[in-house]
């Protein structure tokens, strides 16, 4: 079996909103409460792009498709709410010398040629959002080709279901109490740009959430890199009594292993959780070494794919620490399923952040959690199918 033609497309919008930067306010993939609602992130320091982040996220956050065609017919895809065509014209200008003519089975020598023929000018951002629609385009189409569940290919199933926590605005957090999720994480409203008044306002908004939630469910907190070590450190300190989990991603990503080492020791019980906007493998395993996390988060559309995720996989396993990957869907599901050290998934809400639907309408027959436990198809593949109603191509 060979490759012989990769096709690459822009995705249009669908119910959920996945429409990219370039459609102004409404460009996050998510769309509903993740788009317009007050959420702290790395550009809340300045006013004027504080309230939105459509007015500062650029085309690297589009979203967009890929699909490999080989020579005995058999195809695969992937869909990624990352890259855009910054991405696509990697994958069309450069990845495609490695891919044209070769085995789509040969995915780690096809993997790591991507990645050392990328080192000159970048492992990070659009670039790893480009090896990620390649990579779990691949996987898919293997599975296809062996009429195998990807799951299968990489250890089969370890869950009957997979438990879920689900990510929502915590404005919003009565409409999971009682929803058989293990726990709700909380997108973060203020941070370091809202300075003490930030800290009281948050410490308010966990103990708000935790009255509303109960004791029986876990409440973890998303920080999108808005905090520094003295917010995170006064907030824990704050909470104590509140029992969150995690915090996730507090500090600037990017060799902040030390700052986040000593953040996990400052903090505990409450654990860290890093990885979200880290890219480079090496990166996690820095992060591992310097014992800088209780649960690492790769984000699998943006890190180099299911191989990637792999390899950080493989280097967390003799820390004990978890790996729950970043973000929602199938590719993240069928690796969590297939991982012992994977104990549960995030589901990520969308829309008006209070009802279970698919994260990502250019990928049909996105299995949904029930109960809060998604369970997996024998489907091949990922399963999914590309919505062809949502798509355009791309040539360059």
């Amino acid at each position: 079996m060979k490759i012989i033609d990769i096709r690459l497309y822009k995705i249009r919008s669908g119910n959920t909103g996945e429409r990219g930067a370039e459609f102004g306010e409404s460009q996050y993939w998510g769309g509903g409460w993740q788009t317009h609602a007050l959420i702290a992130n790395p550009m809340s320091v300045y006013p004027k792009y504080a309230k939105l982040r459509s007015l500062w996220m650029g085309p690297g956050q589009d979203p967009y498709a890929i699909e490999i065609f080989t020579d005995e017919g058999v195809t695969g895809f992937a869909a990624n709410y990352g890259g855009g065509e910054a991405a696509c014209l990697i994958i069309a200008k450069h990845f495609t010398r490695f891919l044209i003519g070769e085995d789509p089975f040969n995915i780690e020598k096809l993997w790591d040629q991507m990645y050392r023929s990328t080192l000159p000018y970048g492992l990070g951002g659009v670039t790893g959002m480009a090896m990620s629609g390649v990579d779990l385009a691949l996987w898919d189409l293997i599975g296809r080709a062996l009429k195998q569940p990807v799951y299968k290919l990489l250890g089969g199933q370890t869950k009957d279901s997979i438990p879920c926590y689900v990510t929502t605005h915590p404005d919003l957090v009565t409409s999971w109490k009682n929803s058989g999720f293990l726990g709700v994480k909380i997108a973060a409203p203020w941070g370091i740009a809202d300075r003490r008044d930030g800290l009281i306002k948050m410490q308010r908004c966990l103990e708000h959430c935790r009255l509303a939630l109960g004791s029986e469910m876990e409440l973890m907190v998303d920080c999108y890199l808005s905090w520094d070590l003295e917010f995170a450190t006064r907030l824990a300190n704050r909470v104590r009594d509140i029992d969150v989990k995690w915090f996730e991603d507090p500090l600037e990503n990017g060799s902040a292993e030390a700052m986040n080492a000593e953040l996990r020791s400052k903090i505990s019980p409450v654990q860290v959780a890093i990885g979200n906007l880290e890219f480079d493998y090496k990166a996690f395993a820095a992060i591992l070494t310097a014992r800088a996390c209780d649960v690492i988060q790769p984000e699998m559309q943006w890190c180099g794919g299911l191989t990637a995720v792999r390899r950080i996989a493989a280097m967390a396993k003799p820390y004990g620490v978890p790996v729950i990957p970043h973000g929602s869907g199938v590719y993240n599901y069928h690796f969590v399923q297939s991982n012992l050290n994977s104990p549960f998934a995030e589901y990520l809400s969308v829309g008006d952040g209070t009802t279970i639907r698919p994260i990502f309408d250019a990928a049909l027959g996105e299995p949904l959690p029930i109960q809060g436990h998604i369970t997996l198809s024998d489907a091949p593949g990922f399963g999914v199918e590309l919505n062809r109603d949502l798509i355009q191509p791309i040539e360059f």
